[in-house]
């Protein structure tokens, strides 16, 4: 349940104060029916008419608040709202809007205090403990935050979005039981809330319970058909559970994974290889090819760099690349779809999608560990530059692209693999819940992949 941009339940009130002129009570209604017109420059006009000589008005300046806020002036809110306060000490209105502003304003802290203040005036309206619990887990204080969603929630136990909240920051708090609790309120509250299923089948895999995730993953794909990340999990805590037949029908790497050789060029090009320089040049040249953080620990790695969005303009080389891959996922939901839907993965094929897709330069040496892209249906990685180790006999598999293998975080001892030799001009498909990672290698040459998820549009 996230912050709400006005005092709840309401429109701003104007009425209090005596009219320092005959024209204040006009020019009140005034600005009152200009906002509920939804004529928020004009409103905000006459509220300043109002001020100019009758400056402490507080109604009139948590009103001004109210519009600056919607129209993005939030520095400005920030100010009325003060002087709202500062004209009525115990405007428990104001003291809220002043902590919804504070908050867009990542001024976090002073939220807090403002939420606070509001919640004494104020004690049984929800929206203010809910608003104060938003700015508390925003700023890491778990167990104050705990306290403030508890606190809304005996007001309203029945809000499936307040049962979540309280669920994260238990979880943070490192109180997982109750947590797990908070999310079996929330999706039995709301059953098709993917968000809620998602916690809850995450938190209960960390905790080692494969049983529970099995269960919550077919209460999860009852109400949501097709969800790739309840496949995923579900997958994954078969194979903790040592049930490899039923996982590896979920993650069938026959059946699933696709490889595309392209030998012809796209047009504009003279040859693959001319077609697969220019796209590696576009890769090098990316002004948002670099390093990952720390905080992308799946992909990081000393030498590896990543592009932000590659198909962004001026696309160049990657217009054609782009169209290789929508034909490529097309045909290959269209197979698939030829064999029935007699798998959870083709419950819900989409029927448009949109691309997103990044490159991966692994200079010298380097792996990507294995991972998921649970925000795609289809994945793929298209091989534009190699380097010469991928072919030399005496290397094993270094440097290839392997799918099936968890990360080490689970249980599962051996689970099913594939290998794929890479090749310039290779395209691979498969489900993005599928493990997948880059075998270590160590090279004299760059490695350039381009990386995609096709994104399913409702």
């Amino acid at each position: 349940m996230s912050g709400l941009g006005g005092w709840p339940g309401r429109s701003p009130a104007l009425g209090g104060g005596a009219a320092a002129s005959p024209l204040l009570p006009m020019l009140r209604e005034q600005a009152m029916a200009q906002f509920r017109a939804g004529r928020r420059a004009e409103a905000l006009q006459t509220c300043r008419q109002i001020l100019a000589f009758a400056p402490k008005q507080p109604d009139v300046l948590a009103l001004a608040g109210a519009i600056t806020m919607e129209v993005g002036q939030i520095e400005e809110a920030v100010a009325f709202y003060e002087a709202a306060i500062a004209s009525k000490r115990d405007f428990a209105e104001a003291h809220y809007n002043l902590g919804n502003a504070l908050g867009r304003l990542g001024r976090q802290d002073a939220a807090v205090q403002a939420y606070r203040r509001a919640a004494k005036l104020r004690p049984n309206l929800l929206p203010i403990h809910n608003n104060l619990g938003n700015a508390l887990q925003a700023l890491g204080r778990w167990e104050e935050a705990a306290h403030a969603y508890q606190r809304a929630l005996s007001l309203d136990p029945k809000i499936p979005e307040l049962q979540r909240n309280h669920g994260i920051v238990l979880q943070a708090a490192g109180r997982a039981d109750e947590a797990v609790a908070a999310y079996r309120r929330a999706v039995a509250l709301k059953p098709d809330w993917s968000s809620a299923h998602s916690n809850l089948a995450n938190l209960l895999l960390e905790r080692g319970d494969a049983p529970a995730v099995v269960e919550a993953c077919d209460t999860w794909l009852s109400h949501c058909p097709g969800t790739i990340e309840a496949i995923g999990l579900k997958s994954v805590a078969l194979d903790e559970l040592g049930e490899r037949d039923k996982a590896g029908y979920l993650v069938d790497l026959d059946r699933f994974v696709r490889c595309i050789h392209f030998d012809a060029p796209p047009p504009g090009y003279a040859s693959m290889d001319a077609f697969n320089a220019a796209l590696a040049r576009h890769a090098l040249d990316h002004p948002t090819l670099a390093l990952p953080g720390e905080s992308t620990p799946h992909y990081h790695c000393p030498t590896l760099r990543i592009t932000e969005e590659f198909l962004a303009e001026p696309k160049g080389p990657a217009a054609a690349l782009e169209e290789m891959m929508n034909r490529a996922v097309s045909e290959y939901l269209g197979n698939l779809a030829q064999g029935g839907a007699d798998h959870p993965y083709l419950v819900k094929p989409p029927k448009r999608w949109r691309l997103t897709s990044w490159a991966a330069v692994l200079d010298r040496q380097g792996n990507l560990l294995p991972h998921i892209h649970y925000d795609g249906y289809v994945s793929g990685v298209y091989y534009c530059q190699l380097p010469k180790i991928i072919d030399a006999t005496d290397q094993g598999q270094a440097g290839w692209f392997e799918l099936g293998r968890l990360p080490d975080r689970f249980g599962a001892a051996a689970p099913t693999i594939r290998t794929i030799q890479p090749r310039t001009g290779l395209m691979i498909l498969f489900p993005s819940y599928f493990y997948h990672r880059t075998i270590p290698f160590e090279a004299s040459e760059t490695r350039i992949s381009i990386a995609f998820d096709a994104m399913p549009v409702s």
